[in-house]
C-alpha cells in the first residue's frame, strides 16, 4: 500500500509540473518575400549564412524575438531535392509573410518576379536587372572592348540557380502568360494612312465600309486555351500547350555596335552571363497552320535558337510585340497534316490546348477597294498616278459552324518612299463570343 501510494504521489506531481510548464507553440508556416534571402546560424546580422532561398520558400517558424524568427527549412524544390534533415536557422521576420507572394505583388521587381513565376522571359529580365560593375557597362566597354569581344560577368549564387532551374526546365501557367485585355471592336484599329503631297489627294474613301461576321460562342471558350505565334512567344505558346519549357545557355555575352551608329559599343549580347542560348520543350511543341484555302498544317518543334541579341534596330516587316517567329529548319512536320509548300499564304498559326483537327477549315476573305495618289517620280512615273489595293477580312471558321473563330485584317498604306503598298496585319480570336486582339505585324520601307 505504502508503494502504490508513492507512485501516486510522483504521479500527481508530475502531472503539476507538466500543468505548469509553458506550452510550446506549433510551428508556423511562413513565406520569404525577398528575392535571395540569407539563413543565418544566429539572431544577428553578420552572423554565418547557412543556406540561401529564394521568395516562396516556405519555412517554418518556431519561435520570434527582437525582429529575429527562427526557423526551419527543408529544403526547395526549386533549387534542388529536400534536404536530408531540416536546417534550423534565424531570418529577420521582416522579410517572411503568410502568403506567397503573387506575381502582380512582385511588380517590377524582376529578380523576385522571377521566383514567383520562373519563365524565359522573366530570366531574361532577372539577368537584365543584376547590377553590373562599373567595367562591365557601356560606357567603360567602349574604352576598353572592340566589337564582338567576349563580356565575362562574374558569377553570382542567386543566378546560377536560376539557370540551374531553367535548364532543367518549368511548366508555366497560361493566365500568367497570355493578356488579351479587354474585348474590343476589330474595325476601331482599321485606320488608312493619309499622305497629301503637293496639294495630291493622299487616300481615296473605301468603296464600301469593311463589316465583321456574326459573332457567338463557337470553337475557343477561353484564353488559356488558345495562343497565335502572333501575339505571344515561347513563355504564351508553351504555357498553353502545357508543354515544359528549358532555357540551354550556349555562349558568353559579346559587345556589339550597331552599324547605323558607329563603331562604339552599343549593346551587349543576351543577359548577365547568358550570350546566346535555345529553348527546350518537353513534349515537343506542336504548331498548326491554317492557309488562305483552309489546309491546316502542322510542325513540332523541340528546340530552336533563341534571339536574344538585345539588338534595338530593325527593319522591314516584324511584331510590334511579342510574337514568335515562324518555324524554319528547326521544326518537324506531322503526319496526317497537309504538307503546305513554302509559297503557301499562311493566314494564322497558333497553338491550342489538346490537339486542332487536321480536316480542312473554312476560310471566306473579303476585299474592300481603297486607293491613293502616287506623286510624279521621273523616270519612274511621269506624272501623278493613283495607286488601287484593298483592306483584306479574313474569317477563319475552325470547326465550320458558320461563327469565325480567327479574324485576321489587312490594312494597306502607301510607303514612305515609293507610297506602293505596305500592309500591318492584325488578329483577333474569338473567346466565348467576343472579340479579342491577339498580334499585330507591320510591314516597313527599309533605306
Amino acid at each position: 500500500m505504502v508503494a502504490i501510494a508513492a507512485a501516486s504521489v510522483a504521479a500527481l506531481a508530475g502531472l503539476s509540473a507538466w500543468a505548469q510548464a509553458p506550452a510550446v507553440a506549433p510551428a508556423k508556416q511562413r513565406y520569404v518575400q525577398g528575392s535571395w534571402v540569407n539563413l543565418r546560424e544566429s539572431a544577428q546580422s553578420q552572423a554565418r549564412v547557412v543556406a540561401q532561398v529564394p521568395a516562396n520558400t516556405v519555412l517554418q517558424q518556431l519561435t520570434e524575438r527582437d525582429g529575429w524568427c527562427a526557423v526551419l527549412y527543408a529544403g526547395d524544390a526549386r533549387l534542388g531535392p529536400p534536404l536530408a534533415e531540416p536546417l534550423q536557422a534565424h531570418v529577420a521576420c521582416n522579410l517572411l509573410a503568410d502568403q506567397p507572394l503573387t506575381l502582380a505583388q512582385a511588380g517590377k521587381d524582376a529578380a523576385r518576379a522571377f521566383w514567383v513565376a520562373p519563365s524565359p522571359n522573366r530570366m531574361r529580365a532577372y539577368g537584365n536587372a543584376l547590377p553590373r560593375p562599373p567595367a562591365l557597362q557601356l560606357p567603360a566597354l567602349a574604352k576598353s572592348h572592340a566589337h564582338d569581344m567576349p563580356v565575362l560577368y562574374p558569377q553570382r549564387p542567386e543566378w546560377e540557380a536560376a539557370k540551374k532551374l531553367m535548364r532543367t526546365g518549368v511548366l508555366l501557367r497560361a493566365e500568367q502568360e497570355i493578356d488579351r485585355g479587354h474585348p474590343v471592336n476589330p474595325l476601331d484599329d482599321v485606320k488608312l494612312a493619309t499622305r497629301a503631297v503637293d496639294h495630291i489627294p493622299a487616300v481615296a474613301p473605301l468603296a464600301a465600309k469593311p463589316t465583321l461576321p456574326a459573332i457567338a460562342p463557337s470553337y475557343f471558350r477561353s484564353h488559356t486555351s488558345v495562343a497565335l505565334l502572333h501575339e505571344t512567344d515561347a513563355d504564351g505558346l508553351a504555357a498553353v500547350a502545357g508543354t515544359r519549357i528549358s532555357v540551354i545557355p550556349t555562349g558568353v555575352p559579346v559587345g556589339r555596335f550597331n552599324r547605323h551608329s558607329g563603331p562604339e559599343i552599343e549593346y551587349i549580347t543576351g543577359f548577365w552571363d547568358v550570350g546566346t542560348a535555345d529553348q527546350a520543350f518537353a513534349p515537343a511543341l506542336t504548331l498548326y497552320a491554317i492557309t488562305h484555302q483552309g489546309l491546316v498544317g502542322a510542325h513540332t518543334v523541340r528546340q530552336r535558337y533563341w534571339d536574344i541579341s538585345n539588338e534595338d534596330h530593325y527593319c522591314g516587316g516584324h511584331y510590334p510585340g511579342r510574337g514568335f517567329n515562324d518555324p524554319g529548319e528547326e521544326a518537324q512536320p506531322v503526319r496526317g497534316y497537309a504538307r503546305l509548300p513554302e509559297s503557301a499564304e499562311v493566314l494564322a498559326r497558333l497553338v491550342v490546348l489538346g490537339k486542332l483537327p487536321p480536316d480542312a477549315v473554312k476560310v471566306r476573305s473579303k476585299r474592300y477597294a481603297t486607293s491613293w495618289m502616287q506623286p510624279a517620280d521621273p523616270p519612274i512615273r511621269d506624272k501623278p498616278t493613283r495607286k488601287h489595293t484593298a483592306v483584306t477580312v479574313h474569317e477563319i471558321d475552325l470547326d465550320r459552324d458558320g461563327v469565325a473563330d480567327i479574324l485576321r485584317i489587312d490594312t494597306p498604306s502607301p510607303g514612305g518612299m515609293s507610297f506602293e503598298p505596305i500592309f500591318e496585319w492584325r488578329w483577333y480570336l474569338n473567346i466565348s463570343g467576343q472579340w479579342f486582339r491577339a498580334g499585330h505585324w507591320v510591314d516597313q520601307e527599309c533605306t
